[in-house]
């Protein structure tokens, strides 16, 4: 009775709302504060702030620098106009890693007792074999990963396929620019440092142990809207799947039904929420009196 009990009261939680385990914690902001989507909710981050599997980070113009510390220790640090999510659930169940990033600028630390566990994934290129430190700037045309410290493994992606892989060693580049074949260098290009946040240049120190059992609660900002989420609702087509069930309550709010109605090109998986009618059985054709297999159904009851 007892197992069943808590069977069930594992399959309620999520329906009740209850928070996930923490992952990670946001140890340093330098500017402006990013954008915490959680659920179906904006919030805004706060050093302090415990982060949990799904969480979407979206930094600004002004964020100059936001550190992430995993509890295993891997650090993640992040520049302006970046978008995260971290451990993402990729359809299929492959691709395992710490976070997803869209775009923007990430320096990933690989933690030293757990150096494998420093995994990172993109539209462009995953990451992983981290044995220190990396820097990476991904946007929609170009992606760049350079190896600060230690060796590193990419495998670069297209149309949702690995293409190449690639292990870099210390002081290593990699390039890939539109449709150019990607390149490896020696050395980082002088316009990829000066692209660099400048907070990425410094080596800074962990800060976990100030937030070991302080716990900051994020403002709430409202519920989201479209726009806010478009770029994942539209993501690469492994991630897509788990933003239609995270979000399938809000395609009863009209203006957020009418940009999914728009666009639907663009994510396909929605229609059969936009459009349930489209995919209910067919009633069974009436019989046709003039084939020659035609049989006239009996009476349920005879003439008297």
């Amino acid at each position: 009775m007892w197992r069943l009990l808590s069977i069930l009261w594992m399959l309620a939680m999520p329906a009740l709302g209850l928070a996930a385990a923490p992952l990670a914690v946001v140890t340093i902001l330098d500017g402006d504060a990013p954008l915490l989507v959680r659920d179906a909710s904006k919030l805004s981050v706060a050093e302090g702030v415990r982060l949990s599997a799904d969480d979407i980070v979206e930094s600004g113009d002004k964020t100059r620098l936001l550190r992430i510390e995993f509890n295993d220790g891997t650090i993640l640090d992040l520049g302006p106009r970046t978008r995260l999510l971290l451990a993402p659930r990729m359809s299929g169940g492959k691709r395992p890693a710490k976070a997803y990033l869209m775009q923007g600028f990430a320096k990933l630390t690989a933690a030293k007792a757990a150096p494998a566990a420093a995994t990172l994934a993109s539209p462009a290129l995953d990451i992983s074999g981290l044995s220190r430190d990396v820097v990476l700037l991904v946007l929609p045309d170009e992606s760049y990963v350079f190896a600060e410290s230690g060796e590193v493994s990419i495998a670069e992606r297209a149309g949702g396929k690995e293409i190449a892989s690639h292990k870099l060693k210390s002081g290593d580049f990699y390039a890939r620019s539109g449709d150019n074949k990607s390149a490896v260098t020696a050395r980082p290009t002088q316009a990829f440092i000066q692209r660099l946040p400048r907070p990425f240049l410094d080596t800074l120190p962990s800060r976990a142990e100030l937030y070991k059992t302080r716990q900051v609660e994020p403002k709430p900002l409202g519920a989201i809207a479209y726009a806010d989420v478009q770029p994942w609702i539209d993501a690469e087509a492994a991630l897509r799947p788990g933003f239609v069930t995270r979000w399938r309550a809000q395609a009863r709010n009209p203006e957020f039904r009418k940009g999914l109605v728009a666009q639907i090109a663009a994510h396909p998986e929605w229609d059969r929420t936009l459009f349930p009618e489209k995919y209910l059985p067919k009633p069974p054709s009436a019989p046709n009196p003039n084939s020659p297999f035609f049989v006239l159904p009996s009476a349920s009851k005879p003439y008297r």
